[in-house]
């Protein structure tokens, strides 16, 4: 979802507009006529995910059901597709997706949810952050609060609200800080999986605990970093760790801190080594912001370079996004020539000279440069220098998406990843045209990859099965300290 609005908890309304339309397609007095049902937004405060211009995109997609009775027990219209053209008013996508109120007169209530997901497993809505390249896509929204309405009903109020949390932090150099350039920001220690039940509107049990690379890039010239994570209770301790060129910078969140369903954390950074003791994160302002701001006060927190972790502790060692910007389809550089590398430190190359870089509107609203592994052709990166000594277990997690489109069907893992020159398989992911064009998911090389202390990783697609051409981005490697 973006350049749209949406809402703080609560914030969205959708009201339903009412036209008629002839179910049989008969005409003449006395013919029965139902009520269908489209949607227009009408949205007041926000918390804002990749948001620009405040307005919906081209082809939101909100799921609606339309039942009686508890939860989902009387299910009389389930997971209709609904979206809007961009200008607020939502419509069925197709014939076959419109809602009618019971042509009897009979009460039906409302259940909602954005973003539109085709697969569901029963009632149950899988939630993942741990790809935050587009934040739109993984910002659970629901609706459950129109209830008792009928084809006399004058509107119906649809309040949409946030389910999970979001953390910005803006990031500013301070005392022996000249640039930001690169910078990567990493909230260690939080779940990153969960079920939703639209039925009931609850979240349940949270699994796999890891660390969530937020999304970071210059929104009105200020550096900012930025997560959307499952809710929880208790944070305190949890540790960001911002990473430059230069230096590492940790946060240690302060005790009684939480993040709680439908709330944005603001916090303002300033990265500081002044040469006199250890690089410093000082946060220097927190706000909570649901319907109102809610200041929380004003801390600092100093930060050490962690030169022995303890055993056994995993850690982030490289994270590469391959920047911000709008490429020009005309001037898309080639990987030899590409100088906006987060890592400019490693090397980064292309045995065949076909891989590319480039942005697509449908993906981080046009700014998100990928690494284009072109169709039925050999491409690779390869990304040389990565040094890990003292580490070993490699983990290597990335996101990929295809230029699948029709009716066409295939699976990600044709993209394969070679490390130190020994081919590793990828988790399996199945795509299809008609809802997974150019849609990025995050894969991750199966087993545990031994680490030599200077390492090469390469990442390719074979012209025999790459028949559709592969994107790449957001690649993050971890290891175990020994």
């Amino acid at each position: 979802m973006k350049n749209k609005k949406i809402l703080s908890a609560a914030a969205v309304m959708l009201f339903v507009l009412f036209g008629s339309c002839k179910k049989d397609g008969s005409t003449g007095t006395g013919t029965e006529i139902a009520t269908g049902i489209k949607f227009a937004s009408s949205i007041n405060g926000q918390i804002k995910t990749k948001a620009v211009n405040d307005v919906w995109e081209t082809n939101d997609a909100i799921g609606v059901f339309m039942k009686t009775g508890n939860g989902f027990s009387n299910v009389l219209a389930a997971n209709k597709k609904y979206n809007t053209a961009g200008d607020g008013q939502f419509a069925a996508s197709s014939s076959d997706q419109t809602l009618y109120y019971p042509e009897n007169g009979s009460n039906v209530d409302f259940i909602a949810y954005y973003p539109f997901r085709q697969n569901l497993a029963n009632t149950i809505y899988s939630v993942d952050v741990n790809n935050q390249s587009n934040q739109s896509a993984i910002d659970l929204l629901y609706a459950n609060n129109a209830t008792g309405l009928n084809k006399t009903s004058t509107a119906a109020n649809l309040n949409f609200i946030h389910q999970l949390a979001k953390i910005e932090f803006t990031i500013k150099a301070g005392a022996g800080i000249t640039d930001l350039t690169g910078l990567s920001a990493t909230i260690a220690g939080l779940n990153t999986k969960a079920n939703f039940d639209l039925a009931t509107g609850t979240l349940g049990t949270q699994t796999e605990v890891g660390d969530i690379v937020a999304k970071t890039g210059t929104v009105n010239n200020a550096l900012i970093s930025e997560a959307i994570v499952l809710p929880v209770e208790d944070a305190s301790g949890k540790v960001v760790t911002f990473r430059l060129a230069t230096g590492i910078f940790k946060l240690t969140l302060p005790t009684a801190t939480k993040f709680e369903q439908g709330k944005k954390y603001t916090y303002a950074i300033e990265l500081k080594n002044d040469g006199t003791a250890t690089p410093q994160a000082v946060a220097l302002t927190a706000t909570i912001t649901d319907w109102n701001n809610v200041p929380s006060g004003s801390y600092t927190v100093g930060q050490d370079d962690e030169v022995n972790p303890p055993a056994g502790e995993v850690k982030v060692l490289v994270t590469e996004t391959f920047g911000t910007g709008t490429i020009s389809s005309t001037a898309r550089p080639k990987i030899a020539t590409y100088s906006n590398f987060d890592n400019k430190t490693l090397s980064f190359t292309d045995s065949y000279g076909t891989a590319d870089l480039r942005t697509i509107s449908t993906y981080g609203e046009g700014t998100n440069a990928h690494v284009w592994l072109p169709a039925n052709k050999d491409a690779s990166l390869m990304i040389a220098g990565i040094a890990v000594s003292g580490y070993t277990k490699l983990k290597i997690k990335f996101d990929a998406a295809a230029n699948i489109t029709g009716t066409n069907t295939g699976n990600l893992n044709i993209m394969k990843v070679k490390v130190n020159g020994v081919e590793y398989g990828v988790t399996d992911q199945p795509i299809v045209g008609s809802t997974d064009g150019n849609k990025f998911y995050t894969l991750e090389v199966l087993g545990n990859v031994p680490a030599i202390p200077i390492n090469t990783v390469e990442f390719y697609g074979a012209a025999s099965v790459n028949s559709l051409g592969l994107r790449l981005d957001n690649i993050v490697i971890t290891g175990t300290n020994k």
